[in-house]
C-alpha cells in the first residue's frame, strides 16, 4: 500500500526552511518594488502639481504682458498699472522655483523670460515665457503673490511680490 508509507515519509520537511527562506526574500523584494514605485508616483504627482502652479503664473503674467499697461517706477505720480493676485502652493518636493534668470548663468536681459524649478533631487527643469520677469525665488510652501507690471528704464516686466 503507497498512502500509508507515503504519509510517513519526512523528506519534505528537511527542505521546508529552505522554501520559507526562499520565499520570504521574493515577498521582501516584491514589497521593495512595490514601495519605490508608489515613491516614484507620489513624487510625480508633486511635480505636476508644481508645474501646473507655475503654468498658471506664467499664463496670468503673460496675457498681463500682452495687454499693457505697466506703470512707470521712474515717475512715482503714477499710480496706473495692471495689477492681479494669486494664490499658489510650491510643493514640497521642490527645493526653489527661480523667474527672470537662466540657471548658471550671469544676469543678462535675454534671460528675463526664463524661469525653472530645482526639485530636491536635484532634477532641473527650466520654460520660458513671453512675459518678462524681475528675478523671484520661491520656496516650499503657500503664497499670496501679487503680479504687477511695470516699466524700468530697460524695459517692460512682470514683478512678482508677496510672501
Amino acid at each position: 500500500m503507497v498512502v500509508p508509507g507515503f504519509l510517513k515519509d519526512e523528506r519534505a520537511a528537511e527542505g521546508l526552511p529552505m522554501r520559507i527562506m526562499v520565499t520570504v526574500i521574493v515577498f521582501g523584494v516584491i514589497l521593495s518594488l512595490i514601495g519605490k514605485a508608489a515613491f516614484d508616483f507620489i513624487g510625480e504627482a508633486k511635480e505636476k502639481k508644481l508645474m501646473g502652479e507655475l503654468d498658471m503664473i506664467e499664463k496670468r503674467a503673460a496675457v498681463m504682458y500682452g495687454q499693457g499697461g505697466a506703470r512707470d517706477t521712474g515717475n512715482p505720480g503714477d499710480l496706473s498699472g495692471t495689477m492681479e493676485s494669486v494664490r499658489v502652493k510650491i510643493p514640497d518636493n521642490a527645493a526653489f522655483v527661480v523667474f527672470g534668470e537662466m540657471p548658471g548663468v550671469a544676469a543678462d536681459a535675454r534671460t528675463d523670460n526664463v524661469y525653472y524649478y530645482v526639485l530636491n533631487n536635484g532634477r532641473m527643469q527650466a520654460k520660458s515665457s513671453i512675459a518678462r520677469f524681475t528675478r523671484t525665488v520661491l520656496y516650499p510652501g503657500e503664497y499670496e503673490l501679487t503680479l504687477e507690471l511695470v516699466r524700468y528704464n530697460n524695459g517692460t516686466f512682470v514683478e512678482i511680490k508677496g510672501g
